[in-house]
């Protein structure tokens, strides 16, 4: 069909349904029912009249209803009640999948736990600490198991506790990044301790106290663990399954959700560390009103958690497609050299950016890793790493004093990473309509930058003080977008020395905060899947069932702490990359404007 009959066929209804949404006293029955056409008709233009102007009319109109909808949501008191009487339950009920996979994981490791340390005695000692038990044990036979509640005053418990708890939820709701992994092996990891500690009171004929004391303020504590584990689930959603959305759109919708989800496990995990710090203790409190307590816990949770969604949704069923339609019918812009972004948009444009070409750098991200990971765990001629120390840590990666080879291995992978990732997007970015034509650069002159930047990088942690690791990861940013100046301006190391202050002296703050986000996540990534590979792999001893030699098997989990190490370095190097290149492109233009000169002497020539 033509566009213009297209448009001759529906535009009385087009019109009545705008009529409708102007209207004080709307007719919900008809605007529900022209809703629907007219997001029929959207998805129609979607398909046939991409780039043409029905589309954005359809697209503006449909949200019409959104904007209204909303339109008495304010800010400040009214939004904080309609984020906990709407917007979360709403966004609940949507992630219910997540969270029901989030408590049969959490749940079926806690009986793993449980019947574990049932049959394997030393168990518990390995998960909750030889100490722990050792005390635990005296606190029994003195009559008082939950003894370790009462052993520091209420502050010095609260405390510690409130934060070791956020950590742990945000650190489950952010690995989820790493396609979701990361926020099941945190999982099964609290599920199985989870279980070792309460069996660990069952066994010793303690139960009733144990779980008076324990479920105080477990009651919150769990649910608060389970729910970060389907935010977690809901964030990776949106990379493994992004539907009909591109894969940056759907990270942008689940990433949204989840972080809904975990803001309010916050304030959750504040309340149970304030019971523990301040009221387990109080094991004199009548058994029956601490049960009641519990109960009542536990029955907030799944009221306001789980059932009171499924009533929200039934109301505001018809709204939640809106929620995402700008999302859905709005094209990925590509990324345009002459464009100045906010702090933000860098942040953003990164990330599509990293989604965008990921089967390019998916190489670079798995296989050199792998490889590496095999010559450290093979060890030829004894160059990587002392033979006594069992493991691999991110500190030995850069420990060039007791693995000189790695400094030439380090060394030489870094420059070449840097210097051919940044080559690639120069050239994807230039082939943009919008961008100035450069002249080709000498053959190495970039690479010599990135290679006199590793070496500064490496050289700093190869002095052997101690500090000088930090100052070297601090600094690592600073290099990184030295060689990715030199890439895209075609300068050699001593212009891209000189010009580096100029270019960044109005600009510091998207610098370092563009810096600190891309390095905060390369670092929960390598500590989540360190945290999984010592708890599911090497401490419940998996790794035995690959093989029965204890040579080969110290080789297994060295090799895989090196995979480990290597891949989260090149992520966060992947990271840094792309972010450098786009705040470099933000920051030139806003300094030098050669892309708008370039626009006005065009007008004036074509004139």
């Amino acid at each position: 069909m033509k566009e213009s009959d297209f448009i001759e066929q529906n535009k009385e209804k087009w019109l009545d349904f705008e009529n409708n949404l102007l209207k004080k006293e709307k007719d919900p029955s008809k605007t529900s029912r022209l809703f629907v056409q007219i997001t029929d008709d959207l998805s129609y233009a979607q398909t046939f009249y991409r780039n043409r102007s029905v589309k954005l009319y359809l697209n503006g109109i449909a949200r019409l209803l959104f904007n209204d909808l909303n339109k008495a949501e304010k800010k400040g008191w009214s939004a904080f009640v309609l984020f906990w009487k709407k917007e979360l339950p709403l966004t609940m009920f949507q992630a219910r999948r997540a969270m029901l996979i989030s408590f049969l994981v959490f749940v079926l490791c806690f009986i793993l736990g449980a019947l574990t340390c049932r049959y394997d005695k030393a168990f518990a000692a390995s998960i909750l600490s030889e100490s722990y038990v050792n005390m635990t044990n005296e606190n029994i036979a003195k009559g008082d198991p939950m003894a370790v509640y009462k052993s520091e005053g209420e502050i010095e418990t609260f405390l510690p506790i409130l934060y070791n708890n956020l950590r742990v939820d945000f650190l489950t709701f952010f690995s989820g990044i790493f396609m979701a992994i990361g926020s099941l092996v945190i999982m099964v990891y609290n599920g199985v301790m989870v279980g070792v500690f309460q069996y660990f009171f069952i066994e010793r004929g303690v139960f009733w106290q144990s779980f008076l004391g324990i479920w105080t303020h477990g009651s919150l504590e769990i649910p608060a663990i389970i729910l970060s584990g389907g935010a977690g689930l809901t964030l990776g959603k949106g990379l493994l399954f992004p539907g009909t959305f591109t894969r940056f759109q759907a990270f942008k919708i689940s990433g949204m959700s989840g972080l809904k989800i975990i803001m309010a496990v916050a304030p959750i995990t504040l309340l149970a560390a304030f019971i523990e710090g301040f009221i387990t203790r109080h094991t004199d409190i009548p058994d029956l009103i601490r049960l009641l307590f519990i109960l009542l816990n536990f029955a907030w949770v799944i009221l306001y958690f789980f059932y009171y969604p499924r009533k929200v949704h039934k109301r505001y069923a018809e709204e939640i497609p809106l929620r995402n339609n700008n999302l859905v019918y709005k094209p990925e812009a590509a990324f345009r050299v002459s464009e100045i972004l906010s702090l933000p948009a860098i942040i953003t444009e990164s990330f599509r950016m990293f989604f965008h070409y990921f089967q390019k750098f998916w190489t670079l991200l798995f296989l050199y890793p792998l490889a590496v990971a095999i010559l450290i765990a093979a060890n030829p001629l004894q160059l990587f790493r002392n033979p006594d120390i069992y493991g691999f840590s991110f500190s030995e990666y850069f420990n060039y004093n007791e693995y000189p080879a790695l400094a030439i291995l380090g060394l030489l992978s870094l420059s070449m990473i840097g210097y051919f990732v940044s080559r690639f997007l120069k050239h994807q970015l230039h082939s943009s309509p919008d961008a100035l034509a450069t002249k080709a650069p000498h053959s190495l002159r970039s690479y010599y930058t990135f290679f006199a930047a590793a070496l500064l990088f490496c050289g700093t942690i190869f002095t052997g003080v101690d500090f000088t690791l930090g100052i070297a990861h601090l600094l690592f940013p600073l290099f990184m977008f030295m060689g990715c100046q030199s890439t895209l301006a075609n300068k050699n190391f001593g212009e891209s020395m000189q010009s580096i202050a100029s270019i960044l002296s109005e600009s510091w703050i998207k610098f370092l905060v563009t810096a600190a986000t891309f390095a905060l996540i390369g670092f929960l990534l390598l500590t989540t899947a360190v945290m999984g590979i010592r708890t599911v792999f090497i401490q419940d001893a998996l790794v035995w069932v690959l093989t029965d030699d204890e040579l080969v098997a110290e080789k297994i989990v060295i090799g895989f702490y090196a995979f480990l190490n290597a891949f989260s370095f090149n992520l966060y190097l992947l990271f840094s990359l792309i972010s450098n290149t786009v705040l470099y492109y933000t920051l030139s233009e806003s300094k030098n404007a050669e892309h708008l000169l370039a626009k006005i002497k065009s007008i004036s020539f074509s004139k």
